[in-house]
């Protein structure tokens, strides 16, 4: 069955939200990225890092992030993604659009409750 083209723009926006926020705090690498998600989230928000990079990606496409080749260890390099000023004004857009949307759905669910409770 295909994604639903809203529901996979939405899960997409609510990545780069995520991203975004945690770059505010400290710059991190892909994998970092994904287990401080799952461990701030208290686990129910897992991901891949096959469906992080693409997002990381459009967010260095855009200006808002950059990323960093760092050695660590004899062979091994990890990329330090630093949210940059575009990103700083991309999260805050994106804080406000989350509250306005979560605000109105828990409006909706929430006259669902009362109308079944009260009849």
């Amino acid at each position: 069955m295909a994604k639903d083209n809203a529901q996979s723009s939405f899960q997409r926006g609510v990545m780069s939200l995520l991203i975004l926020s945690l770059l505010a705090q400290e710059d991190m690498y892909g994998y970092q990225i994904v287990q401080e998600i799952a461990a701030r989230s208290g686990g129910t928000i897992v991901t891949q890092e096959g469906s992080l990079y693409p997002v990381l990606y459009k967010l260095q496409d855009q200006g808002m992030i950059s990323g960093e080749k760092v050695l660590v260890g004899k062979r091994m390099t990890r990329v330090y993604y630093h949210l940059e000023e575009p990103g700083h004004r991309r999260l805050q857009e994106l804080v406000h659009e989350y509250q306005v949307m979560t605000r109105g759905v828990f409006q909706i669910i929430q006259r669902e409750t009362d109308v079944k409770e009260g009849g």
